[in-house]
């Protein structure tokens, strides 16, 4: 075995094994891949955590909906020489408020809504179907003589050729 044959060994060597760290190198990057994807897709956390989620989402919508602003009162102190003491302020809530029946209504109204509306889609969608059906033409004397075995000059000659 002269030089040149174990110099070609070594590069053969070391050209199977960059191919191997090569392999190996694409397989890691794959599976860093996935796992990233894995990570940022919020489907799969809506699938495995579906109380969180809808906490989380009620969370969200506390802090994003802002309250209600409440009047600002200003009570101008009279001058003290004459100075009596003012009657205390009372500040009436709106009447009714918000019951949890109109609070149960607002959250389902919505839902039972858009149910009906696919309901009543559907229903339409099963009338037309059942009324626009492709209904075959009434015989006629040409379409029941081809019936009883006689042959018409458009059934000799093939359904598609032209007179």
């Amino acid at each position: 075995m002269g030089p040149l044959a174990i110099v070609r060994n070594n590069a053969d060597q070391i050209q199977r094994e960059m191919a191997k760290i090569r392999s190996a190198l694409h397989q890691d990057m794959r599976e860093v891949v996935g796992g990233a994807s894995a990570a940022t897709d919020w489907r799969s956390y809506l699938r495995r955590y579906p109380w969180l989620a809808i906490g989380g989402a009620f969370a969200a919508g506390y802090l994003v909906v802002p309250r209600r602003s409440r009047p600002v009162v200003t009570v101008v102190a009279p001058a003290v020489e004459s100075y009596q003491a003012p009657e205390p302020l009372s500040i009436a809530k709106p009447a009714g408020g918000v019951s949890w029946m109109r609070w149960g209504l607002g959250l389902i109204g919505p839902v039972i809504t858009r149910a009906a509306q696919a309901y009543a889609l559907s229903a339409v969608e099963n009338l037309l179907i059942n009324n626009a059906a492709v209904r075959p033409p009434a015989p006629t004397e040409r379409g029941r003589a081809d019936f009883k075995g006689q042959t018409s000059e458009r059934t000799a000659r093939g359904p598609l050729s032209r007179s």
